[in-house]
């Protein structure tokens, strides 16, 4: 970083008036305004309400974890008690909208804290559903040590250890509809994924063996479940003689490169958790398939064929269904190819390798160094000028007050940077 710019930084408090001076100052004033905006149109009176968050998502369930994480990144930035209190009310709503088994369904069982009406629905593990209502309610745990956030996180996962298939795996949606896809196996919509990872989770808090059995379990299955060369990663979902099945119309039984990845990424953390390098051993062989399963420098088709390797595209109105070229007629509402997070994965196993489990696990739950904290402060100072306007709105909040998913971007990376500006502040920059 120049040392002007790092300079100015750390007077903020002094009175320094350059533009680099100002820009902590800009940064925390929009995003202040930007969830202050947010609160007064769909939180009046801190009350949180799932008829008001209709802009963070289609589903009534998924839309609590979007509030949550903006007003907790907000209150770590700035301590502002009143992001707390708005975070504790999205929490309170996390407990109040599962259903008595314990589990979610896209629908909310309470859509108010104090509300009678009720929803029934099949719950449902799609799109980390329990897992994001659980990481709201844990941190809400981690916050206040209040007890009754616990209890409630235990009585979900006792109902996502009830839903664990014998074998480690988890299907969708309980009671499934019989004899449809909803009732296998699944990695797609992040179904075992994020239920192993809510396990885990629990597991940190309460150190019931129970639990690390459970994801002990689920690292078998996917160790079991990894395919043949030349595709050795995994599918979406399978049938119960360990073969990729189908899925919706539009979901062919091939290995899938978005979920293969995630589960690189899940058997390092259970390794990390359990010590047991065997859950290390399908990894090399993946990731060397995602490298040359390329279709652009950091594109990946969704689709594989399972004994070729070939990107694989689907139709829904139009036969054939499944093609191997990118024409028309493919079905336009599903991400038939995109990005990965492939580099990212890539270099937590290479770092893995190069300094072994203990020290992994000592980095990255280290907190930002100084060094960190100036680059990331460098890296993040163009973006934060142009996203905090010197009327300070925070991209278009408070002004036009827009769409709910991307402000919570916006606020996650300014919080960050302030919360680095503020280390180096606290520090003298080292």
């Amino acid at each position: 970083m120049k040392l002007l710019t790092l300079a100015a930084i750390l007077l903020v408090g002094d009175g320094a008036h350059s533009q680099a001076t100002d820009t902590p100052t800009l940064a925390r004033e929009a995003l202040v305004a930007a969830v202050d905006a947010l609160a007064a149109r769909d939180m009046p009176d801190g009350v949180a309400d799932i008829d008001r968050m209709t802009q963070a998502n289609l589903y009534e369930t998924e839309r609590p974890p979007v509030y949550a994480a903006i007003f907790s990144a907000a209150y770590d930035a700035t301590g502002e008690e009143r992001f707390l209190q708005g975070f504790l009310a999205v929490a309170d709503l996390c407990v109040a909208m599962k259903q008595p088994e314990g589990g979610y369904s896209r629908v909310a069982f309470r859509k108010r804290v104090d509300a009678q009406e009720t929803q029934t629905g099949r719950m449902t593990f799609r799109n980390s559903r329990s897992f994001k209502a659980q990481r709201v309610v844990l941190q809400a745990f981690d916050y206040t040590g209040d007890e009754r956030y616990l209890r409630s996180a235990l009585e979900t996962a006792e109902f996502t250890l009830s839903a664990q298939h014998p074998d480690g795996a988890w299907h969708s949606d309980y009671p499934a509809p019989p004899r449809s896809y909803l009732e296998l196996p699944m990695l797609n919509d992040r179904v075992t994924i994020s239920s192993v990872r809510e396990l885990m989770l629990v597991y940190r808090h309460s150190s019931d063996p129970r639990y690390l059995e459970a994801v002990e379990r689920t690292g078998q299955w996917l160790i079991d479940h990894q395919l043949e060369e030349p595709t050795p990663g995994w599918a979406q979902h399978y049938d119960f003689d360990y073969r990729p099945a189908w899925g919706r119309r539009f979901e062919p039984p091939c290995a899938c490169g978005a979920r293969s990845a995630d589960v690189i990424d899940v058997l390092i953390d259970i390794h990390l958790l359990t010590g047991d390098p065997r859950y290390l051993q399908p990894i090399p062989a993946a990731l060397a398939w995602l490298d040359r399963a390329r279709t652009g420098p950091n594109e990946w088709a969704r689709f594989y064929e399972v004994k070729t390797g070939r990107p694989l595209y689907a139709a829904i109105e139009c036969e054939p269904w499944v093609r191997y070229e990118r024409d028309e007629g493919l079905y336009p509402g599903y991400a038939q190819w995109g990005s990965l997070p492939f580099e990212t994965r890539l270099a937590r196993w290479e770092r893995l390798q190069e300094i072994g489990r203990l020290a992994l696990i000592a980095e990255e739950s280290a907190p930002m160094s100084l060094q960190q904290a100036r680059e990331l402060v460098e890296a993040e100072e163009e973006y934060v000028r142009e996203v905090c306007a010197p009327d300070g709105s925070l991209g278009s909040w408070p002004t036009q007050q827009g769409n709910v998913r991307q402000l919570v971007g916006h606020v996650d990376r300014v919080a960050r940077y302030l919360k680095a500006v503020r280390l180096l502040q606290e520090t003298g920059g080292g």
